[in-house]
């Protein structure tokens, strides 16, 4: 097998980051404020979209282990080139026609688009174009990736009250365009990208994987499939939950928005310090966090749900960046898409489930909820401390003799 070669330029996480914000902001976030004047049209609940989302969620799953392959049989770039422009067609045609089953039409491109245009395949993409920076890359990657909520939800709901519905879904797929034009000066610039006739996959099946290998692959998936469904199932509910514990619901959101910008000051700390420290290590810091993110919520007082948040928002923000890089300790750049395929699938299983699992949980009531969330994040940090167990490769040899 011969490696691709390795960029000779500086890896332009900038352009990555700034994908994230778009791919994640409308293949995604948008549907937070889409999904009222989208369902309003349909005449129909706005959670029959958000049920079509989750249609689209299911999407990445299932085609997460076929996208690992292309990343490494065509170039991350190339991928995410296409992504973004099938998303753009999805979004974009989305108010088309007026009916639920139009919806469900668009949502596939949609979730094809995102799944290809995400954060597995902009970490891909900072592997492939320099191995020995990853991590540091990937933290740059996750810090814009950060603010795609923010950014994308300031910037929807002016649009919607000033174009409308239809207009707005246009201006996103034409940045989802735009983006993807960007993507493919990247993937024509980049000395990284190989193709089949260049570049034979090296083999990755189950069956050629040392032990190692196979418990890093079980333990990335099981600790992301529970610790996302945590996510998602606690941060759709956080306006909930403050609502009914101070009854204010202005206070509610605010107390709920702390979380992604100490999601970004997590991502800060991750890389300003953490080359420091063995990755397996600050991750493990991060999961400790999450139950006790949880459980502080759970007190009286404001200065709790304050301290919550900022735990909360923090842990999540650094182990975005441990899920990409700790994949990489592992599993080298040539099989690195396939791997973080394998990964992914239960994760974003995970994240679709979660937000119904959690609303059902909720309705038991809060207690039933958070004593279930933090006995699935501590179960996810039991998964994700089988790592230690589990000999990384020596990640300076294997990036010199590919070079």
């Amino acid at each position: 097998m011969t490696a691709p070669p390795k960029a000779t330029h500086n890896v332009p996480f900038h352009s990555l980051g700034i994908s994230q914000i778009l791919s994640y902001g409308c293949l995604f976030y948008a549907f937070a404020q889409l999904k009222i004047p989208l369902a309003a049209n349909i005449g129909i609940d706005p959670s029959e979209i958000l049920v079509a989302v989750t249609g689209a969620l299911l999407v990445q799953a299932f085609l997460a282990p076929l996208i690992g392959g292309w990343i490494d049989r065509f170039g991350a770039l190339v991928v995410m080139t296409r992504g973004l422009l099938i998303g753009a067609v999805g979004i974009a045609l989305l108010p088309a026609v007026h009916a639920l089953w139009w919806v469900w039409v668009c949502m596939v491109p949609i979730g094809l688009g995102f799944a290809m245009s995400s954060y597995e395949t902009a970490f891909s993409a900072a592997v492939q174009l320099d191995e020995t920076k990853s991590r540091k890359h990937i933290s740059f990657i996750t810090f814009y990736g950060g603010v795609a909520s923010s950014v994308i939800w300031l910037s929807i709901a002016p649009l919607l009250a000033w174009f409308g519905l239809e207009a707005t879904c246009m201006i996103c797929g034409m940045s989802l365009v735009l983006m993807g034009v960007r993507t493919r000066h990247l993937d024509q610039k980049s000395a990284a990208i190989s193709s089949k006739e260049t570049c034979q996959m090296a083999p990755f099946r189950w069956a050629l994987m040392t032990r190692n290998e196979r418990r890093a692959v079980v333990a990335l998936a099981s600790a992301s499939a529970l610790e996302y469904l945590t996510f998602a199932s606690t941060t759709l509910l956080w306006i909930t939950w403050f609502t009914t514990q101070f009854n204010d619901v202005g206070l509610a959101v605010m107390l709920a928005a702390l979380y992604g910008p100490f999601q970004t000051v997590g991502r800060l700390l991750e890389m300003a310090f953490g080359h420091r420290f063995d990755a397996r290590i600050t991750g493990m810091i991060a999961f400790i966090g999450v139950p006790t993110a949880l459980i502080l919520a759970q007190q009286d007082g404001l200065a709790f749900a304050v301290v919550a948040m900022v735990i909360f928002g923090m842990g999540h923000g650094i182990l975005t960046v441990s899920f990409g890089y700790v994949t990489n300790m592992y599993f080298s750049a040539d099989v690195y898409g396939r791997a973080k395929g394998w990964i992914t699938t239960p994760r974003a299983v995970g994240t679709a489930i979660g937000p119904s699992l959690g609303g059902a949980l909720f309705v038991m009531g809060p207690d039933i909820f958070f004593a279930s969330m933090i006995g699935i994040s501590i179960l996810s940090a039991t998964c994700f401390a089988m790592l230690f167990a589990a000999k990384p490769r020596d990640m300076h040899t294997s990036a010199s003799s590919a070079s």
